[in-house]
């Protein structure tokens, strides 16, 4: 359809690929999948032309380098996002770790950046690929940003900003040709768990990979294999929460039961209550495995039933 218009237009220009920078004075229009772009001159439109294009087809948001005000940002924008090379020299000692961020709602690029500078140690390099999403570059160092901080910080620019940031922390690699692949992987992840995960603000490949491994396990194989289960837990919302804290801590009675407000005893009776019933010892590894694929299960059961 876009290239049909073109003929109407000579002086536009057709992409295969979002343009990472915003053409001045262009309308940038995009087909319904995303696969086609055509930045039409303003002046060769009227009001009522630009209206009709606007009803017709949705209009692009340039991929994001627009926003990048530094050369080392932009230019970790081509390689991360567009596949160039970087243009400066990387010790193959060195690993570098991609956090990527995304906001639901629309916030000041200026404030987000100086939100995010604020986190992270000097040497990162913030990356935009749109207003509200990018990537933060993380070099490895002894000041490399803990898991538990960044969830911190995560708060505290939802409260300072009213908004709804979400993070993937990836894992450190050396800067070869196999980055941009386990990159892309991360992305998928971050994707997968910004829509299947409604719970969180800060992801990373353990907490993330178990559930979108199951999502991909047949409906009927996973309906049969944890049915027993999830009877049980059925029959008692408590024990199901006492089960799934259990494993989220790390198979620690003392540890479950603090963050139930529970006496001890009492964790440790729902747990001898639910292996007697249904025949799997979770205090093995294997056992909680597969309790925990089926407490995924069950949540996500039940928020699409919720939804």
């Amino acid at each position: 359809m876009l290239s049909k218009l073109q003929q109407k237009y000579p002086e536009s220009k057709l992409y295969k690929v979002l343009p990472s920078e915003l053409i001045p004075d262009h309308l940038l229009l995009a087909n319904e999948t995303n696969e086609e772009f055509l930045s039409i001159p303003k002046q060769n439109l009227s009001n009522g032309e630009m209206e009709l294009l606007l009803t017709l087809f949705s209009e692009a948001v340039p991929s994001g380098n627009i926003q990048n005000k530094t050369e080392e940002s932009k230019n970790w924008h081509e390689y991360l996002y567009e596949g160039d090379s970087l243009k400066f020299r990387v010790s193959p000692k060195d690993m570098y770790r991609i956090i990527q961020f995304s906001i639901e709602e629309k916030v000041e690029t200026d404030l987000l950046t100086e939100a995010l500078r604020s986190i992270f140690a000097e040497q990162a390099v913030i990356v935009f690929n749109s207003p509200a999403s990018g990537a933060i570059v993380e070099k490895k160092t002894e000041w490399t940003l803990p898991e538990e901080e960044l969830l911190s910080a995560a708060a505290v620019i939802e409260g300072d900003f009213y908004v709804s940031p979400r993070f993937f922390i990836g894992r450190f690699y050396s800067i070869d040709d196999s980055f941009l692949s386990f990159f892309e992987e991360e992305r998928n992840l971050f994707s997968f768990a910004e829509k299947n995960i409604s719970k969180g603000r800060v992801f990373t490949f353990p907490s993330t990979f178990p559930p979108f491994a199951l999502h991909y396990v047949p409906k009927q194989t996973k309906t049969r294999m944890f049915a027993d289960i999830k009877s049980v837990f059925a029959e008692d919302e408590e024990l199901k929460k006492t089960i799934k804290t259990y494993l989220e801590n790390q198979s620690n009675t003392s540890q479950t039961a603090k963050a139930l407000f529970m006496h001890r005893n009492s964790v440790q009776y729902r747990i001898d209550k639910f292996i007697e019933k249904i025949g799997i010892d979770i205090k093995t590894f294997q056992g909680a495995l597969t309790v925990y694929l089926a407490c995924l299960e069950t949540e996500e059961d039940d928020n699409n039933m919720g939804g």
